[in-house]
């Protein structure tokens, strides 16, 4: 069956901030590929399109140019709208050619995904926007029929790393079919690969005398172009993107995206792409944006003394997590001094300057701050800009016209939200 899907955003997309504040929540990622790319395995012919909200879709359009942002394409088929906070498909696949009717698919009151038969879309236009759909099945609802699905969603970022080790190990499965042997892989003598078959080295990787490739809990997948330097250990489930380092430490169970340099040890988590952590010190369990650069020892707490449950602050509401293994989610472009210590399921907002040597006790740091728990400032947005435009230098990039236009949209609500506060805590002092 001819296929077009579009994967959306619904209104749930902020519980996922501060990593999705410059983007939508289905370019996150818990195994190999963003979670849009989760469909293939379930509809490998499909053509795939993105809707994104209007602040953070001209700087996805830069980013992913081989799919088309809020614009849908049709030609002769059917299109299914998949919530992008979707975890599981379940039965979704087989429910959707097995329908005869355009079709709401839901799971416990939420929406998963909406199925448009063709015979319902003449009224579109070849080219639409999801506004579009949107209007036509307001108008037209009564013809959908409503499904439940075994397929479900996410609900919080702390689920995405919950999932980290399976989706690692199902996306190796999924990609190991395109598998090619390299034969410009240098693996120098003194290097050690357990469980080989599980290990996948694509080209021009180098891994170095003393390293370690452990793929006997589950399979590894080194991207092109990365080293692994001597004395660092790689612990599978784990996967390393192309033209990264990962240098002297223990890497276990984590998704680490392109281009990150990666020392000391992490455990557990996602760093999207662009990351510096080149020394020691301790992440665990936590979803690290683009950019974010952890000084020398900064180390982050993801269990608390007494084992109990991790409680998270989201956008100043606090949200039991319901699990005891919960570290720090930090935005974009946002700097670490050496020796900072980070409070259990702590959330970090985008282009924030943390130092002093001391512990961040903030549940929730808003974007654009400057200083630490003692004392914090607005971190200015053209001084904050400068510092991510010398940053993303030193990787041979260069900050777009569109990132700079969102960044100052979020630096002027974050002084908003900051003036709101301080007039709050005017009123109650008085």
């Amino acid at each position: 069956m001819p296929l077009v899907i579009c994967y959306y955003e619904d209104e749930k997309f902020d519980r996922f901030y501060p990593v999705t504040i410059l983007r939508p929540v289905y370019t996150l990622r818990a195994g190999i590929v963003p979670l849009f790319r989760r469909g293939e395995r379930y509809f490998p012919d499909a053509e795939v399109c993105l809707s994104a909200r209007d602040q953070v879709s001209p700087l996805l359009a830069e980013t992913l140019r081989d799919h088309p942002v809020n614009i849908i394409k049709r030609s002769d088929c059917d299109i299914l709208f998949i919530n992008g906070r979707i975890r599981d498909y379940g039965d979704l696949a087989e429910a959707v050619s097995e329908a005869r009717l355009s079709t709401v698919f839901t799971r416990q009151g939420e929406t998963v995904a909406v199925l448009f038969k063709k015979h319902l879309l003449e009224e579109i236009p070849p080219l639409a926007t999801q506004r579009e759909y949107q209007q036509l099945y307001e108008t037209e609802h009564d013809h959908f029929a409503p499904a439940p699905t075994e397929a479900t969603l996410y609900d919080y970022c702390w689920e995405i790393m919950a999932d980290i080790e399976r989706e690692i190990a199902t996306d190796f499965a999924h990609l190991r079919p395109g598998m090619k042997i390299r034969d410009d892989v240098i693996l120098h003598d003194g290097a050690i690969v357990v469980n080989r078959d599980d290990v996948y080295f694509d080209s021009g990787v180098e891994v170095k005398p003393a390293a370690v490739i452990d793929a006997s809990s589950g399979p590894v997948y080194i991207g092109c172009n990365s080293r692994i330097e001597a004395h660092a250990a790689v612990i599978g489930p784990c996967y390393i993107g192309p033209n990264s380092v990962v240098l002297a430490g223990r890497i276990a169970a984590s998704s680490i995206g392109h281009t990150c340099h990666v020392g000391g040890e992490v455990e557990e988590s996602i760093f999207h792409c662009y990351v510096n952590k080149y020394h020691a010190g301790f992440i665990g369990h936590s979803y690290v944006a683009p950019w974010v650069n952890f000084g020398a020892m900064t180390t982050n707490s993801d269990l608390k003394n007494n084992y109990s449950n991790i409680r998270v602050s989201i956008n100043e509401s606090t949200v039991d997590t319901e699990s005891i293994k919960v570290g720090s989610f930090v935005g974009d472009h946002t700097k670490f001094g050496i020796g900072t210590l980070l409070n259990t399921g702590i959330n970090i907002g985008v282009c924030c300057n943390i130092f002093g040597g001391t512990l961040i006790v903030d549940k929730e740091v808003p974007s654009f701050r400057w200083g630490n728990s003692e004392n914090y400032e607005q971190y200015h947005f053209d001084k904050a800009i400068e510092t991510a435009r010398r940053s993303v230098a030193r990787r041979n990039c260069s900050l777009s016209k569109h990132e700079i236009d969102l960044l100052r949209a979020v630096a002027d609500s974050a002084m908003s939200k900051k003036g709101a506060m301080e007039f709050r805590q005017a009123v109650t002092s008085s």
